[in-house]
């Protein structure tokens, strides 16, 4: 987070605004040659978890090593077309971009090559070897990040770059392979098993409606700019991403937390009874509401003064415009957690459905309401489009396969919290309308003191909610190692 932070105008210093511009743009490419792998690769942490739910232990997973082989084998019968489509993607390259076309070659070799590879960390993933694979992602970040630096300071541009972002992609490769040799020995097929068309067609089905849910998350997600770009005209770009940039970078974290949760979601479904999952999923949605509750007042507080700060006070966009931008935020973890929940229950057609819907209103409010009301109407869009669309129908379905109504579902997951969330958003609220921090020192001890009201404040029905039940034993076990390391001091 601090690293993107500074990177950011260091490689606009040192490349130039023309250049990184391009690599931006060459990079967003990979995004959408990205949709070519059907959602396959990604289907592959929840068949994992499933079957490991079914069986109880990955050990007892049976069938585990024909779905990695079916999936091995689906993966390399697209690599020629994701070739295909790399080459087109490079020739396609127009003269003003000349500068990009050497470095983008390089990255679109790294992407081939990485295609099959990435079936390793996710199986990984959906094994919950997280903190293994979390662990090495940070040295994998290092190291790349270290090359790209290197690179820009040894004058290669945006060759340097590429070869960070290559070496991102295939350094871990070998480590991931030798540790599901050495920790899950019977996980890995001996050979790819022969082509079940049966099976192949249903990995295929499920996996297009991943991708028309990656579709559709382009639409909900990586719009605002465009349409407020399109409207308004690329200047009023620039205020609307420096307001949102703080919010943007902690919220990352709750997503995050949902990411490495998906298998968990998955086993649970398969392996435990309905009052367990929806104790669960309670926990799960109060630990995100809690944490995104908590980054919006926080940002409420000192966003005005980290905007002056990082860029300059004419890029601030106003605090209406970052009101908007945290409640999107606090709603957006809400229906992203839902999202998340349907999707490992096995429901990707339907949220694939939801998703491209919500994607279709979120735009068409967001331009309307852009032209009406400026860049502010763009987050309201999105909520408009969450509200609407992806709330109801996530929270109907979950209902659904818990047993439970609307009500009762609604009920677990803000019940006690809700009212919290508003009393201390609204205290931040009214603090925030008539003062703001004029220095890093205010800054610094305006977020620890709406921290720790907030945490006063909502702490305790965290402990009193199902979430306590995971929260208590890891503070018992930081109590008990602070008593050791006090007593032999």
């Amino acid at each position: 987070m601090l690293a993107g932070l500074v990177l950011t105008p260091f490689y606009l210093r040192r490349i130039g605004q023309h250049d990184y511009g391009l690599w931006l743009v060459g990079t967003q490419l990979l995004t959408y040659l990205s949709l070519t792998d059907f959602g396959v690769v990604a289907l592959l942490p929840l068949e994992t978890a499933y079957a490991t739910g079914r069986a109880g232990s990955a050990d007892n997973a049976r069938d585990l090593p024909d779905i990695v082989g079916q999936t091995a084998r689906l993966v390399l019968y697209q690599l020629p077309f994701v070739i295909a489509v790399a080459l087109a993607m490079w020739f396609a390259i127009p003269a003003e971009w000349q500068g990009l076309r050497g470095p983008l070659a390089l990255v679109l070799l790294g992407f081939v090559i990485a295609f099959p590879l990435r079936i390793f960390p996710a199986l990984l993933q959906g094994l919950q070897d997280l903190s293994f694979v979390n662990g090495l992602q940070i040295i994998n970040w290092l190291v790349s990040t270290a090359v790209a630096v290197s690179g820009v300071l040894a004058g290669w541009s945006l060759y340097s770059l590429a070869a960070g972002w290559l070496l991102s992609q295939t350094f871990l490769a070998p480590v991931y392979f030798f540790r599901l040799r050495r920790r899950f020995p019977g996980v890995l097929p001996d050979r790819l098993p022969s082509f079940d068309w049966g099976s192949s067609r249903k990995q295929l089905g499920k996996g297009f409606w991943i991708n028309v849910a990656q579709i559709a998350e382009l639409l909900m997600s990586n719009t605002d700019m465009l349409i407020i770009g399109k409207v308004l005209g690329p200047a009023a770009v620039v205020p609307y991403a420096c307001t949102g940039k703080l919010v943007s970078v902690l919220a990352n974290q709750a997503n995050i937390l949902m990411h490495n949760a998906a298998p968990g979601l998955c086993e649970v479904k398969t392996g435990e009874t309905r009052e367990h999952t929806f104790s669960v999923l309670t926990a799960l949605t109060h630990g995100v509401l809690a944490f995104s509750g908590l980054v919006c007042c926080v940002v409420l507080v000192v966003n005005h003064w980290f905007v002056n700060w990082w860029v300059t006070a004419g890029q601030y966009g106003g605090f209406a415009l970052t009101v908007a931008i945290v409640v999107n935020v606090l709603f957006g973890h809400w229906k992203a957690m839902t999202a998340y929940t349907v999707f490992c229950f096995g429901h990707q057609r339907r949220l694939s459905l939801t998703n491209l819907t919500n994607g279709l209103v979120t735009v068409g409010a967001s331009i309307g309401l852009t032209v009406i009301l400026g860049p502010i109407g763009a987050p309201i869009g999105a909520l408009v489009g969450a509200m609407s669309v992806s709330l109801p129908l996530n929270l109907s379905k979950i209902a659904e396969d818990t047993g439970t109504s609307m009500v009762q579902l609604i009920g677990a997951m803000l019940g006690g919290l809700w009212w919290r969330l508003m009393l201390v958003g609204a205290a931040t609220l009214a603090v925030a309308l008539r003062w703001s921090p004029q220095n890093l020192a205010q800054a610094s001890a305006a977020a620890v003191g709406v921290s720790a009201v907030y945490l006063a404040v909502v702490f305790p029905i965290v402990m009193d909610s199902p979430l306590g039940n995971y929260v208590r034993p890891y503070l018992t076990s930081f109590r008990a190692k602070y008593a050791v390391e006090a007593k032999a001091s």
